[in-house]
């Protein structure tokens, strides 16, 4: 059985589990991969956060990450509204076995802390999003994000490669003020996503003299641009903000 001091990301990921606060060991379950805490260790390293915010904590696995990658005198907020109740306080207690205290949580749905927070002023210089995955609530939760995320700040999904989050994704690599910094995990598509790359790839070539407007219009942006191109081919993507958000009252781009 794990020893429960100085259990990291990594740690509990190998072990495939945690003994929790009364010493039963519990199966890791729901949580990101080894690739994607490289992936935001890698992203921490590149913008040395000082204020981070991460929506989903589950059972800790990516604060864990988080809160050893940003330092003691760096600070991690958390939203979750579940963890007391559906995760059984397990990424609090993982976080606390690990001694971490660089951190606090708000035990609110998403929808209503993001709001309070934006309104309050906050600004974070790293924010992680790994909740409720339809495509209205990430949608909502990037929208109070973006307006707490300053120039440079980045912003990472997990599951990406979930359809709505990568309509989402899509729609994100259409701002004129993010850059899409990529993707990484472990993203293996089966024979069906396969052959169906392959024909959008088909109808792609053939609708080239259509032109850029009318092509992005009638046809779906998937085969427009396809995952691979525009770096939405993994299962974490994460945006850096370029600049001020300057777009028109009536901006929109097909995504």
């Amino acid at each position: 059985m794990p020893n429960t001091q100085d259990m990291k990301a990594l740690d509990l990921i190998a072990a495939k589990g945690f003994p929790d606060a009364r010493g039963v060991f519990t199966e890791l379950h729901s949580s990101v991969t080894d690739l994607e805490v490289g992936y935001l260790r890698d992203l921490i390293a590149q913008c040395r956060p000082s204020r981070t915010l991460e929506v989903g904590c589950a059972q800790g696995v990516s604060s864990l990450a988080i809160c050893e990658c940003i330092g003691p005198d760096a600070h991690h907020t958390i939203i979750d509204a579940f963890q007391s109740t559906e995760w059984k306080g397990h990424g609090l207690h993982n976080l606390g076995a690990a001694g971490f205290s660089n951190f606090r949580l708000i035990e609110q749905r998403s929808e209503f802390a993001l709001p309070a927070l934006c309104a309050e002023g906050a600004m974070f210089d790293l924010v992680f999003v790994d909740g409720w995955h339809t495509l209205d609530h990430v949608m909502v939760e990037f929208f109070y994000i973006d307006r707490m995320l300053p120039v440079g700040g980045v912003v990472a999904f997990d599951d990406t490669s979930l359809t709505g989050l990568n309509r989402l994704m899509r729609y994100i690599t259409r701002y004129p003020n993010y850059l899409c910094l990529g993707s990484r995990g472990d993203l293996r598509p089966t024979a069906a996503r396969r052959m169906l790359n392959v024909l959008r790839s088909i109808v792609g070539a053939i609708s080239l003299p259509l032109g850029g407007r009318l092509r992005s219009e009638l046809l779906h942006d998937a085969v427009v641009r396809p995952d691979a191109r525009i770096g939405l081919d993994g299962s974490m993507t994460a945006f850096r903000k370029t600049a001020p958000d300057a777009r028109g009252w009536a901006w929109y781009e097909p995504f």
